[in-house]
């Protein structure tokens, strides 16, 4: 004979919204059941072994539906752009560009729906469509800024400077007003949105706080799109329109000489002679730091019992970098020094974002747990278990971010003789050696470093590697595994149930009677989440 439960009215209709996004999601690629991370491991891989063909190859298959969404023209643009394929990269990041727009139009004609956007909340953030994160939103402007200047189209760069500006104040004011909405949300709902208590059920809150983190401004403004703007303008011979560009880098990295000279006019500042030209080294070094989901099991004490919620959180964890300190060209040792640390700024925009974060996951929590407890209640144990396991499926936090950006930007400038120079300069592998060409009115040389691979954005230069033994490089610092991190909020929520299963008064002997209307009652749901 065969044994089945059915799930009560009353649960089926709580558990009801989860079932069924979680359904539909199942079979949609690329939302709620796509791992961005799993599915961008080999490109990565591809990337530092220096196989660029293989790498655009294995976008293009991860991306066979028509509706290609903005990731895949984030990647593929930035592959093509480590070719030197200047065109073709500009044309695809003009697509991304356009799905930002639309964000943008869209939040401009009404603010209050893209910001009280709350198809995430019955499962989670990753059925939201993808536009970008803040800082990658800034960070296309800043290289299709690049793109244009290395085809000639110097107007174009222009034009995407000023972009770049508009698009810095949009992001402020929609961040602005997200807060303020999840502030009086979370007033409505009595719900407290305190990251800080998170760290207490073992989420890594800690790491979100480091200096480096807390010393930047916010999570999307780098300063080497305004040093660049400031260098533009000041190659074009335009020095009341660079002068805004070196304040505003200095505001956003006061402690880099290479900035300060410009912006405050002190020292470096030689113009270029005959036969000569004004160098812009841009020394990209790494990976951008990936997006994981861990799953913290979160107390809600209901009708005397403790349901452990399963809810998830974004991490950001850091890949280990090297950067070079200096360049050597032409009998000139030059410093190298950092404008951008991505993995900083996807850190300073997950703290940033967490209140939003929370309150979202605060409203799945509320609608999981009280389907949780009226399965168990009227189902038993099966029924929780159903219940319970449709949560954890549906439950993940967005993994997507566009994984082929750099973890670190820098830059070195000089004033070089024209034409074929001689570039060499540490990495984690060896001592690359290559050569660059100088000359025109605006001078500028990508290098790229990310594994065992160094790409110089000019088509004709050429480079190899002098191999240094392993043991003079120390192992480069990475971040605690996500393994680690899930592993330890897994023992802290078991530590709490059995604290809150040791404190319960012990149960009454015979047992209590009990009544059968109660038992169709939905549970009163808790006032507050123990955030």
């Amino acid at each position: 004979m065969s044994h089945h439960t059915v799930l009560p009215h009353s649960a089926r209709r709580l558990l009801l919204p989860v079932l069924v996004a979680s359904a539909l999601l199942t079979g949609c690629p690329g939302s709620a059941t796509r791992s961005y991370d799993k599915e961008m491991g080999n490109t990565m891989t591809l990337l530092k072994e220096g196989n660029l063909s293989e790498a655009l190859s294995q976008v293009e298959s991860n991306n066979t539906s028509s509706d290609k969404d903005i990731l895949y023209f984030f990647e593929k643009g930035e592959l093509l752009r480590l070719g030197s394929d200047y065109e073709p990269s500009r044309d695809t990041w003009l697509k991304a560009d356009e799905i930002i727009q639309t964000w943008e139009d869209e939040y401009r004609a009404n603010p209050t729906k893209v910001i009280g956007d709350i198809g995430a909340l019955l499962v989670n953030d990753r059925v939201r469509r993808y536009d970008g994160q803040d800082y990658e939103k800034v960070f296309l402007s800043t290289k299709l800024m690049l793109n244009h200047i290395m085809l000639g189209n110097t107007e174009h760069a222009r034009i995407e400077m000023k972009k770049t500006f508009e698009r810095e104040t949009l992001i402020k004011n929609f961040r602005e007003q997200e807060y303020d909405k999840i502030r009086e949300e979370g007033e409505k709902q009595s719900i407290s949105f305190n990251p800080g208590n998170l760290l207490e059920n073992g989420y890594p809150m800690d790491r979100l706080n480091d200096p480096e983190v807390n010393a930047l401004k916010n999570g999307y403004q780098n300063a080497f799109a305004h040093y660049l703007a400031g260098y533009y303008f000041e190659m074009m011979g335009e020095p009341s329109l660079s002068e805004p560009g070196y304040r505003n880098a200095l505001e956003l990295q006061p402690n880099s000489n290479l900035v300060r000279s410009k912006a405050q006019k002190k020292g470096g500042s030689s113009k270029p002679g005959p036969n000569q030209a004004d160098v812009l080294f841009v020394v990209e070094t790494g990976q951008a730091p990936t997006w994981k989901s861990v799953t913290v099991p979160l107390p809600l004490p209901i009708e005397k019992e403790l349901l452990f919620v399963p809810l998830s959180f974004p991490v950001v964890l850091t890949s280990g970098v090297y950067t070079p300190t200096s360049i050597n060209v032409a009998g000139q040792s030059l410093t190298v020094e950092t404008l951008v640390n991505v993995d900083a700024m996807a850190k300073r925009q997950l703290k940033d974002q967490m209140p939003g974060i929370i309150g979202r996951t605060a409203i799945r929590g509320i609608i999981k747990g009280a389907a949780q407890y009226a399965a168990h209640k009227k189902a038993g144990k099966l029924g929780g278990y159903t219940t319970a396991a449709v949560s954890v499926a549906s439950e993940q936090a967005d993994e997507r971010a566009w994984r082929s950006l750099p973890a670190r930007l820098s830059i070195a400038r000089a004033v070089l003789p024209e034409g074929e120079q001689t570039i060499e300069f540490r990495t984690a592998r060896g001592t690359y050696s290559g050569t660059i060409t100088v000359g025109g009115k605006i001078n500028i040389v990508p290098i790229r470093i990310v594994g065992d691979f160094v790409y110089v954005g000019q088509q004709e230069a050429k480079g190899s590697f002098t191999e240094l033994p392993s043991a003079q490089w120390a192992a480069l610092q990475e971040d605690e595994s996500i393994e680690a991190i899930q592993e330890r909020a897994s023992a802290v929520s078991k530590q709490k149930e059995a604290e809150f299963n040791a404190a319960l008064p012990p149960p009454v002997k015979g047992g209590a009677k009990s009544d059968s209307k109660d038992s169709s009652v939905v549970p009163k749901l808790p006032k507050k989440l123990p955030f």
